[in-house]
C-alpha cells in the first residue's frame, strides 16, 4: 500500500524534526510498502498542501503523527487537536481513511480518536504495528481501532531513511534527533511514559545511523529517548559503538538519577556528549540519595559535560518546606541551569491522576477541569503558587520558572557558553 505520512506539528519554539517519520519510512520499505512524506512545519497554507499531496501521490491511506496534544505549559497553552481534527476532515473529503500515532496520541488513544474522527491509531512505536495495519487494511480484514506498538523486542530495529529536509529546522535553532530506546522504568507522578516496558535499539544500528548523518555534514544531535539510562549495559554499548563507528559528535541527552557509573561518564565524554538534562523531583532529592546525586554532578563535571536540571516541585503531599530544601540543595552543586516546574498537565493513567481521583481534597488545586470534556483539553494541578516559587528562587541566577521563556536546555546551555566565550574574548 501507499501511505501519505503527515507531520502536522507547526510549533516552532524550537521546531522539532519529525524523526519518527524517518524511522517509519525505513520500516515501511522493509515490509514492501511505499510512502510520501508531507512536512507541514513551515507551511503557510497546510490545508492546500494536504490537498495537493493527496492529488499528486494518490495514497490509499493517510497517517498523521501527533507529537503533543498541547504544549503542556500552563502559561500560554496551545491545544493542537482542533487543527489535527480539521486535517482528518480534509483527508476524509478525499475518501481516505486516517491512522494516528505519535507520543501525543499514545497518551489518550481512544479519546484522541473520538475527538479527531480518525479511523485507527497506534499507541507506542509504530515500526511493527503500522505495516501490520496496512497489510490488514489491504486485505480488507477487520482492524482494531487502537493497535499497541509495545511488546515486540524488534520494534525499534529498522534503519532510518532521511526523508525530511533539515535545513529550515537547523536555520531556526532546531537540532537533529535520534533514539536508542522507548518506554521508561520510572513512575514519576506526572509522567505519561512511566511504567511502559523499555524497548531498545541495537547499538550498532544507532552508531551506523549517526555515522551516516555525520557523513552528510551534520554534527549536532539530540537524543529523543525519555531517559537514556534505562539500562546501564545498553548505555555503555551505545557509547562504545558511537565512538568506534561515528567518532566524536556533539550531542545532548536526558538522564534519570540512576543507574550511572564512572565508566559511563567517561564514555559519554569521549563520545562528545556536551550536555545532560537530569530529571529530578522531591523523591529523588531526599537526604539518603543526595550523595549519589552529588556524585552524578561530579562525574559529569570531570567529563566536561554540562548538566541542566528539570526540577518538579509541588506534588501531592509535598510541603513548601520540602520544596525549598530541594532548591537549597541544588544551589550547592555544579549545575548549569535549573528549570523549576510546579504546574502539571494531568493525564489519565499517571500517578498524579490516580491520586486526584482518590482524594477529592486535591481538586482545590486543579484548574481547567470540565466534567463533560474530561482531561483531553488542558487540565492542570498546581499546589505551589507561582509567587511562592518566585520567592524560593529569588537571588538564585541559575534557577528559572518553566514557562517564563521559550527555550530548551540545550539552547540555554549553548547561549551560556557563547556568553562565556564572549566575556573571555574567545570564540
Amino acid at each position: 500500500m501507499h501511505i501519505l505520512l503527515i507531520n502536522p506539528n507547526r510549533y516552532r519554539f524550537p521546531p522539532v524534526i519529525p524523526v519518527a517519520l524517518e524511522y517509519l519510512a525505513g520500516a515501511l520499505e522493509r515490509h514492501g510498502h511505499t510512502y510520501t512524506v508531507l512536512d507541514l512545519c513551515f507551511s503557510e497554507d497546510p490545508e492546500a498542501r494536504i490537498h495537493e499531496a493527496v492529488e499528486r501521490c494518490k495514497p490509499q491511506l493517510a497517517g498523521i503523527t501527533v507529537r503533543q496534544i498541547d504544549t503542556v505549559l500552563y502559561q500560554g497553552n496551545e491545544f493542537f487537536l482542533d487543527q489535527i481534527r480539521e486535517y482528518v476532515r480534509l483527508i476524509h473529503g478525499h475518501g481516505l481513511g486516517v491512522v494516528l500515532g505519535g507520543s501525543g496520541f499514545s497518551v489518550m488513544p481512544r479519546e484522541v480518536l473520538a475527538y479527531t474522527g480518525a479511523e485507527w491509531g497506534i499507541a507506542g512505536p509504530g515500526e511493527k504495528a503500522l505495516p501490520k495495519l496496512l497489510n490488514a487494511v489491504h486485505k480488507k480484514r477487520r482492524v482494531p481501532r487502537v493497535l499497541q506498538g509495545y511488546g515486540d523486542e524488534a520494534c525499534l530495529g529498522f534503519p532510518r531513511k532521511k526523508v525530511i529536509d533539515y535545513s529550515p529546522y537547523l536555520a531556526t535553532q532546531g537540532i537533529v534527533g535520534f533514539r536508542t530506546s522507548g518506554g521508561c522504568t520510572e513512575h514519576c507522578f506526572f509522567c505519561t511514559e512511566g511504567g511502559k516496558p523499555p524497548v531498545f535499539r541495537g547499538p550498532e544500528a544507532t552508531a551506523a545511523e549517526i555515522a551516516g548523518l555525520k557523513a552528510m555534514g551534520f554534527r549536532d544531535f539530540h537524543l529523543c529517548d525519555s531517559e537514556f539510562n534505562q539500562s546501564l549495559e545498553h548505555c555503555l554499548a551505545v557509547c562504545r559503538a558511537l565512538i568506534k563507528r561515528a567518532g566524536k559528535i556533539n550531542w545532548s541527552l536526558y538522564m534519570k538519577p540512576e543507574p550511572f557509573s564512572e565508566e559511563l561518564f567517561k564514555l559519554l565524554g569521549a563520545s562528545g556528549a556536551g550536555s545532560i538534562t537530569l530529571s529530578l523531583d522531591a523523591a529523588f532529592l531526599k537526604k539518603d540519595r543526595q550523595k549519589s546525586i552529588r556524585r552524578f554532578f561530579q562525574l559529569a563535571h570531570e567529563s566536561g559535560i554540562k548538566v541542566a536540571v528539570d526540577l518538579s516541585l509541588g506534588g501531592p503531599g509535598e510541603t513548601p518546606a520540602r520544596a525549598k530544601a530541594c532548591v537549597d540543595f541544588l544551589d550547592t552543586v555544579e549545575v548549569a541551569t535549573v528549570g523549576v516546574n510546579a504546574c502539571y498537565r494531568i493525564y489519565p493513567g499517571t500517578p498524579l491522576y490516580d491520586e486526584i481521583q482518590g482524594n477529592g481534597k486535591l481538586m482545590q488545586y486543579v484548574t481547567g477541569y470540565d466534567p463533560a470534556g474530561g482531561f483531553l483539553r488542558p487540565v492542570f494541578f498546581n499546589r505551589l503558587p507561582e509567587s511562592a516559587i518566585g520567592e524560593m528562587l529569588r537571588g538564585r541566577p541559575k534557577f528559572r520558572l518553566e514557562g517564563a521563556e521559550m527555550a530548551t536546555n540545550y539552547q540555554r546551555i549553548g547561549s551560556a557558553n557563547k556568553n562565556k566565550n564572549r566575556a573571555s574574548g574567545s570564540g
